[in-house]
This record gives C-alpha cells, sequence and structure tokens, in this order.
C-alpha cells in the first residue's frame, strides 16, 4: 500500500466526522457523551486523533427513536451503556475503581488484604483481614495423568483454555455430583482457585503442574508456580493484582458466567463458560497484545510509533482507554507504580514504565489493567502471557460471587431474538 494514501477504514470504529453524521450532533455532544461514558472512545484526550466505536454509536442512535421502535429499543438496551440491567449487591463501578461489597478495591490493597479474603468478601460479604489459607483440596483418581496429558500441550494453545482444561479436568477426576457441589460451592470455589493456581506452572519455558502445599497462601503458591521470587514485596504485587482483577461487575465473561448458572450449570462449568467469554480482544487475549507490545518495543519511541500507527489504521491501542475510565483506569495506575517500585534498576522495567508514560503524553492514552499487570509481570520476570492469566485467575473469585448470587435470584437470563428475515440473494449467471 502507497503509505500516502489513507488506511482502509474499519468496521468497528468511526472517526469525529463519521460519527457526527451517524449521531447528527454538535461535536461537543460527542465528546459529552465519551465523558459520560455513553461511548468508547480511542485517544480520549486528543480529540483530532479519537476515534469511536460504531457500535456505541449506533446504540445512541437507536435511544433517540427508541420510542417509536420498541423492538430497536430492546436490542439496544444489551449493548455497552444500554439500559438492560440486573441487580447485584457484589461490585460498583466508580472514578476511583472497582468497590466490592462497598469497600474500595484500591484501599484493600493498600491496606494488604490478600487475595483469600477479597475472594471471601466477595462470596460471603464477611473477609477475613488476616487471610487464612483455604483447606488443601486434593485431586481425585487418574489427576496426574490426566496432567500429564495438560503439559504436553501446554505450549500449543491459548493460557486461558489451559485453565478452561484444568478447571474442568479438576471436575472430571473427582467425579463431583452436581447436586453436592451446590451445597458445598464454597469448598469447590476454593478447589478451583487452587487448581487454576497450579495450572499457571504450565507457562513457564518448561512446563510444569505446581500444586500448592498444604498451608500456602494462593499468591505465594502462584509466585512459586511461574517460577518468579516469593520475597514478600513480590507476594504482595501479586496479592495485589489478583484483588485489583477480582471482579469487575458485568463484564462480558461474568456475564456468561451468570447466563450458565442461571440455566442451572454447575460451578465447573460456569468458570470455563466465563473463560470462553475472557477470550477476546478486550479481555485476555488484548492483554496479551498489551504485553508483547511492551516486552518486544526496542525503544520508547519504536514503542509509541506502533501505538501511532495503530491510531492511524483506527484500531483500538491495546491496553490503554478502559471505555468505563474516561479519565484513567486506577487500576492499571496502581500496579505500574509497583512495576516502578520493583524495578531496581533494570532496564527492561524501567522503558516499559518509561513506554506508558510516553503513550499517555504523546497520544494522551490512558493506561488501563491490562497495561499494568504487563509492565508488573516484565518487573516480576513473569513467563510471557503470565499477567492476562493472573487477570482470569483473580476474575474466578467474582465469577464464583455472581453465579452464587444468580442462583439466589432464581431466574433463568434468556433474552429473546426478534426475527429479521434477509432479502433473497440475487441470481447468479
Amino acid at each position: 500500500m502507497n503509505p500516502e494514501q489513507p488506511a482502509p477504514v474499519r468496521s468497528d470504529l468511526l472517526d469525529a466526522r463519521q460519527a457526527l453524521a451517524v449521531l447528527g450532533v454538535k461535536p461537543q455532544t460527542l465528546y459529552a457523551y465519551v465523558s459520560r461514558g455513553l461511548i468508547r472512545a480511542v485517544n480520549p484526550q486528543r480529540r483530532r486523533l479519537s476515534l469511536y466505536y460504531r457500535e456505541d454509536i449506533e446504540a445512541l442512535q437507536l435511544r433517540g427513536r427508541a420510542h417509536n421502535m420498541p423492538g430497536q429499543a430492546a436490542q439496544r438496551a444489551l449493548r455497552v451503556g444500554g439500559d438492560a440491567v440486573l441487580d447485584s449487591s457484589i461490585t460498583e463501578i466508580t472514578r476511583e475503581g472497582p468497590r466490592y461489597r462497598g469497600r474500595l478495591a484500591l484501599t484493600m490493597v493498600e491496606h494488604g488484604l490478600p487475595f483469600e479474603a477479597c475472594a471471601e468478601l466477595l462470596w460471603q460479604q464477611r473477609p477475613d483481614s488476616a487471610g487464612t489459607p483455604w483447606p488443601l483440596a486434593t485431586a481425585g483418581p487418574g489427576h496426574a495423568a490426566f496432567v500429564a496429558t495438560l503439559r504436553s500441550a501446554a505450549r500449543h494453545t491459548t493460557s486461558r483454555r489451559l485453565l478452561a482444561l484444568a478447571i474442568e479436568g479438576w471436575a472430571a477426576c473427582a467425579n463431583v455430583e452436581p447436586a453436592a457441589e451446590e451445597r458445598d460451592d464454597l469448598a469447590t470455589a476454593r478447589s478451583i482457585l487452587q487448581a487454576a493456581t497450579a495450572a499457571l506452572g504450565l507457562l513457564r519455558p518448561q512446563p510444569r503442574y505446581c500444586p500448592l502445599h498444604p498451608d500456602e497462601p494462593i499468591a505465594h503458591g502462584l509466585a512459586r508456580a511461574l517460577g518468579v521470587s516469593t520475597q514478600v514485596d513480590a507476594v504482595r504485587a501479586l496479592d495485589a493484582a489478583l484483588v485489583l482483577c477480582a471482579d469487575h461487575e458485568l463484564a462480558p465473561s461474568t456475564f456468561a458466567a451468570r447466563i450458565a448458572a442461571s440455566a442451572g450449570a454447575d460451578l465447573y462449568s460456569c468458570m470455563t463458560s466465563a473463560l470462553g467469554a475472557f477470550e477476546g480482544l478486550f479481555t485476555g487475549y488484548g492483554c496479551d497484545l498489551a504485553e508483547r507490545l511492551l516486552r518486544e518495543a526496542g525503544s520508547v519511541g519504536d514503542y509509541v510509533d506502533d501505538l501511532v500507527g495503530r491510531a492511524r489504521r483506527k484500531e483500538p491501542l491495546p491496553g490503554y482507554d478502559h471505555p468505563l475510565y474516561p479519565k484513567g483506569d486506577p487500576r492499571g495506575r496502581a500496579l505500574l507504580d509497583l512495576a516502578e517500585s520493583l524495578a531496581e534498576r533494570r532496564p527492561a522495567v524501567r522503558r516499559a514504565c518509561d513506554a506508558v508514560k510516553a503513550a499517555h503524553e504523546s497520544l494522551g492514552a490512558q493506561p488501563s489493567l491490562s497495561v499494568g499487570l504487563a509492565a508488573l509481570g516484565i518487573a516480576l520476570e513473569q513467563p510471557p502471557r503470565a499477567p492476562a492469566t493472573i487477570m482470569a485467575l483473580g476474575r474466578c473469585a467474582g465469577w464464583v460471587a455472581h453465579v452464587r448470587e444468580q442462583r439466589q435470584a432464581g431466574f433463568l437470563v434468556r433474552p429473546r431474538a426478534r426475527y429479521v428475515p434477509q432479502s433473497p440473494a440475487a441470481p447468479t449467471c
């Protein structure tokens, strides 16, 4: 392609001129929609470079004529920023980040609350501030043979699929009856998180399954599984990452877990349903991509140039501009600060943190949780793909909480589709 020619327009992003034409509003109104979180923007601080998600634009367009088009209004309600809601007492999204059961996640991190205590708060509304280690779950017969097979496949699949396989394998070998699991779902939840933690050892250059030791906290077991430092500061950083990832209201993966729960699926199946939805560009894979760009950038300038090229091609910037935090994701900032504190003058960590700062200064890009996890992964010398898998591991705690809440709600989550017949294809000669 001639470099002087404009890049092809992607179907999922619109520039300001296109967005204004679709909405029929003034620029000030468009910017107000962005500031209110109704429209997701790439580079929201640089209006001339901003790009806007087509689905959000169309959703607002449908809202404007909803009184005459009830079917369209119902369809719009299912989109980002729509009117379809589920009552929940688990997590509230605020400008300071998520608040779990009324407690700000960032404050929990500042107080050094262990991940186990955060999970118990989400599940039972009563945290154990001491973070008492959970009883060690024991694997069922045949699990060792299953793990050997899983180890041989570790390099050939995605990290989230590894987690899903580890969870399903644990369930298959445990031979758990669904009715028994539902009676003691907290014991099941703890065993799932322990099995998933052990599975992160499969990301190492020499894959291995690393079961937790008796009375070993999740964060310490995670550090050992990944083959990174188990010193106090490193383990506390992993605890912080898990707590900040633990829940984020009705994200697509969480909604998938609730749908499965509403249909009567057991907890294992709810977790793997969520992991399937977590695989997309805006969650797990997006975190993988953010990490890859940080790791592979030869210099700060190379990193910024890559992001500028993506902006010109109207592509999302991996690790930046979360739609729910137009002024910046507090979770990402907290993890970047942790990464800097662990840098110990190592060039790779310094370059990663400087690159994120340069992206903000050059493009107005706001770092999100994903790029914070990526920087922390570099600081702790984690194996590649670990940051996104840690996000999924932490999020398992929130998925369990939502499954429990959906079971208590007692209704089937089942939207209806409005059938729209397609025109017959034109005959071909």
